[in-house]
């Protein structure tokens, strides 16, 4: 059985969902987001700005209704019943929120396909409002990632952390800082766009695949990564590495080499 774990905000779907829900119902806060940027940790932005749609009146329905809207590639859509229908599991891994993801994968009928979403909290207020809160609290010590990830999220730690929760047996020694990877898996492929999706690469085998989104940061990281002496960024990582550039190359991946 393989596990392909997906990011979700440019990866999974065509868009920001964090920006787009905002530039949807409010423009000018669409435009204030970089300088509120300045004030807020990201995640407490969102937590702020979807309160500032609730005192302008945006109900839950509208924004459920707006989420079902987002642009999703309908090959991608296709691609995961493939994998499901191959009987490996799927994975988010991602620092949008659980209510975004679920209510856009409810809208395509297709929430059921995946084993397990890792993101922020979310949650309906008894009012309607959405309440968003951070996946690390802000009490928690930081991660300490040197990997360039988000200061909410490490999606290295992240995807270790679920695999060990699999299993308690059967591990092996997998790449650095003496992590275990549960040997649950055949195969773990992951589909990124970020810098910040760089990290699971680092605690993946030579057996494992990374699917880079191309003209995206993370393309763009590992090209640096791979060009450069710079001792604060990794020498090398373990996973093949496929470019892909839309969901239909990521459903012809499939069709042709991946499942």
């Amino acid at each position: 059985m393989k596990l392909f774990v997906f990011d979700f905000d440019w990866s999974l779907i065509d868009e920001n969902s964090d920006t787009w829900i905002i530039e949807q119902f409010s423009p000018t806060l669409r435009a204030q987001m970089n300088k509120l940027r300045e004030e807020y940790q990201w995640t407490d932005l969102m937590n702020y700005l979807v309160g500032k749609l609730y005192d302008q009146g945006i109900s839950k329905q509208q924004i459920e209704q707006m989420l079902a809207k987002i642009p999703f590639h309908v090959d991608m859509i296709s691609a995961l019943k493939l994998i499901k229908e191959a009987n490996h599991n799927i994975i988010i891994i991602s620092d949008s929120n659980t209510i975004f993801i679920e209510e856009i994968l409810k809208a395509h009928g297709i929430l059921d396909l995946f084993s397990g979403i890792i993101s922020n909290p979310a949650n309906w207020q008894d009012n309607g409002q959405l309440n968003i809160q951070r996946l690390m609290p802000k009490t928690d010590p930081p991660h300490n990632c040197k990997n360039k990830c988000a200061e909410n999220i490490c999606k290295g730690k992240e995807l270790m952390n679920y695999l060990t929760t699999l299993s308690s047996a059967s591990s092996q020694d997998y790449n650095n800082d003496d992590e275990k990877k549960v040997n649950y898996y055949d195969q773990i492929i992951y589909v990124g766009d970020s810098s910040n999706d760089f990290c699971p690469a680092t605690r993946m085998s030579r057996n494992d695949i990374l699917l880079v989104r191309k003209d995206y940061s993370l393309e763009r990281f590992i090209k640096k990564l791979l060009t450069t002496n710079d001792k604060d960024l990794p020498t090398s990582i373990n996973p093949r590495i496929i470019y892909w550039k839309d969901g239909s190359e990521i459903l012809d991946l499939m069709k042709v080499e991946l499942l």
